[in-house]
């Protein structure tokens, strides 16, 4: 009975480990993605093109928010 609850407190534990690390991923693709979308729309400014602001919608997951970024980046690569 101990190794069940032993076994199964080790299984716990790794998930609960790896959930937070594909947080941790999720995370950092979002911050690269704003980053990407800050670095270009500055580019466009200092070029004095003029682009429409899409704007991203709150309460995105972060799966969401990276596949949005994306494609606000992708729109702003196509003003240059």
């Amino acid at each position: 009975m101990n190794k069940i609850i032993s076994s199964t407190l080790a299984i716990v534990a790794l998930s609960v480990s790896a959930n937070s690390a594909m947080a941790t991923d999720y995370a950092d693709e979002v911050r690269d993605a704003e980053r990407s979308v800050t670095a270009i729309e500055k580019h466009l400014n200092s070029l004095n093109v003029q682009y429409n602001t899409i704007e991203i919608e709150n309460g995105l997951n972060r799966s969401q928010e990276v596949r949005a970024l994306e494609a606000k980046y992708d729109y702003l690569q196509n003003q240059i």
